[in-house]
């Protein structure tokens, strides 16, 4: 028989047994260079830094929709450098953070901002053909023939990024 007040309904376990603490399988130093996530947050900065100077190297016709190329390219290069800081410099191993999670999520929202930009980019560059002013005598086209290669190789540049970050995240998915 059981003593007055007592239940017959054992403790709840521990949470932290159950629970270990996330395991970074990332490695950290010079390492994480090696491994694709590295690598590709190097071309990410890379491509990112590449982005950045062909938009910058032409006249903005459209400054909303380059503006929003600018920013993403600006702030994904800036991103990638912490992040990649983070695993050069060990911290990720003094942070408890799941980093395979966080891999996952700084990739996924990269690229949707990379993709987002380069829809944007594209959109501009399509508008080669048309005239600058639609009142205005003379034909002067929105991008010059130069300005018009130059918006090519960073809509190919962005793309890339995309595919390097769409490849991280699937990789990642898979146990």
């Amino acid at each position: 028989m059981l003593p007055r007040g007592a239940s017959s309904m054992p403790p709840p376990p521990n949470p932290a047994a159950y629970f270990p603490p996330p395991r970074v399988t990332l490695p950290s130093g010079l390492e994480i260079l090696r491994t694709y996530s590295g690598a590709v947050i190097f071309l990410e900065i890379l491509f990112g830094t590449i982005v950045w100077i062909l938009v910058a190297s032409t006249r903005v016709p459209l400054p909303l929709l380059q503006g929003w190329v600018m920013f993403v390219a600006v702030t994904a290069w800036f991103l990638s450098i912490v992040f990649l800081c983070v695993f050069l410099f060990g911290y990720a191993n003094r942070i408890a953070v799941n980093w395979n999670q966080t891999d996952f999520l700084f990739h996924g929202a990269t690229f949707v901002f990379y993709f987002g930009a380069f829809v944007l980019q594209a959109a501009t560059t399509s508008l080669h053909h048309f005239p600058r002013g639609f009142n205005s005598t003379t034909q002067e086209k929105i991008l010059a023939d130069h300005e018009y290669n130059i918006s090519i190789a960073a809509s190919v540049c962005i793309s890339c990024v995309c595919i390097w970050g769409t490849e991280v995240c699937c990789k990642s998915l898979k146990p």
